[in-house]
């Protein structure tokens, strides 16, 4: 399906699931890898004034969005991780009653599919984007964000090591962007 000449992109969830209520590994990444929120070094990170901002605001999820609990959460220069719970018990009613069959073609339900953890993390996501830009500083994103539905307790307890272990593991981390002069000076303009 292609929307004014552009190619409609896939959703990256799941189509089979309506992230309302569960357990869930997000990752969200800045654009080009670019290490806005701080540094790594000798096996700690040094946050930047944006990271910062966006460390306690993840850690006030829950004022934001009253059905949120935050279990694990690590800051990296590029990206972050965390370990979110929804209640899907303490969801606003109105919106919990929007059913997948209340759609009319696949399309239309895997939009409304995305749900409450896409309308969190777009919601983190925007409120650090806002920031960024109210300071001045040369900031984004990466498009959407990479979740993974968390099941049982092995899954939890790997997620949560690696989540608890990303900073000491750095140099072998995916995410890693050996630190170039523009990016160390990025992150020095948004200390």
């Amino acid at each position: 399906m292609e929307t004014k000449g552009k190619p409609t992109r896939k959703s990256p969830r799941a189509e089979w699931y309506d992230y309302a209520g569960g357990t869930y590994f997000v990752t969200s990444v800045t654009k080009d890898r670019s290490n806005y929120f701080g540094y790594i070094e000798n096996g700690k990170i040094e946050l930047s004034k944006l990271g910062i901002h966006l460390n306690r605001e993840i850690d006030n999820l829950t004022s934001h969005y009253h059905y949120v609990k935050v279990i694990n959460h690590v800051v990296m220069p590029n990206h972050f991780h965390l370990i979110i719970y929804i209640e899907n018990n303490d969801l606003p009613k109105r919106l919990r009653e929007l059913g997948k069959d209340n759609f009319s073609n696949r399309y239309e339900k895997a939009n409304k599919l995305q749900g409450w953890l896409s309308v969190i993390i777009g919601g983190l996501k925007a409120n650090i984007t806002r920031f960024a830009h109210k300071e001045k500083y040369p900031f984004a994103w990466q498009s959407s964000f990479h979740d993974h539905i968390i099941r049982g307790t092995e899954d939890f307890n790997k997620i949560s090591e690696y989540i608890d272990n990303n900073i000491i593991n750095w140099e072998v981390d995916r995410f890693h962007q050996p630190i170039k002069l523009e990016t160390r000076s990025i992150s020095s303009k948004v200390r």
